[in-house]
């Protein structure tokens, strides 16, 4: 029996291709996937914590954890306590982690360049848009399916 091709089926084929090419952008910089999302996120949000990592990424805090102790023993990161509340830690990258981040994502956004070449950027707006659209649609209203 054939699979009926559907909207969310081709989003989901798009959506692991771009995690697969992110992939293999951020092993070929030497960093373990496992960090990825620690040093993407920190690269935007520094001075946050794990749970915030945890939270943004739908991951566990404790694989966050396991990531952080890596990162900091090889120099990645840094963690400070908090002053507010001395129960948590504030990570920062350190010059080598934000080096190594900076470059990631100057090849995302080249290969973000390249598909909006592909399909131009009124296309892209309106692709955005729509998801935007449809991924509110599924959060609020799709709940009897």
């Amino acid at each position: 029996m054939k699979k009926r091709q559907t909207l969310m089926r081709a989003v989901g084929r798009a959506r692991r291709a771009w995690d697969n090419h992110v992939k293999a952008v951020t092993q070929a910089e030497g960093i373990p996937d496992s960090y990825r999302t620690v040093l993407m996120f920190l690269l935007r949000h520094p001075g946050s914590g794990q749970r915030d990592i945890a939270e943004f990424a739908s991951i566990t805090t404790s694989a966050v954890n396991q990531a952080v102790k890596s990162m900091l023993e090889e120099g990645y990161l840094t963690k400070e306590t908090d002053i507010a509340d001395k129960r948590n830690s504030r990570l920062y990258l350190t010059e080598k982690g934000s080096t190594v981040a900076a470059r990631v994502f100057e090849k995302l956004d080249t290969a973000d360049d390249a598909i909006t070449a592909r399909i131009g950027a009124e296309k892209e707006a309106e692709l955005i848009a729509f998801l935007d659209g449809l991924a509110e649609f599924i959060r609020k209203d799709l709940t009897e399916c």
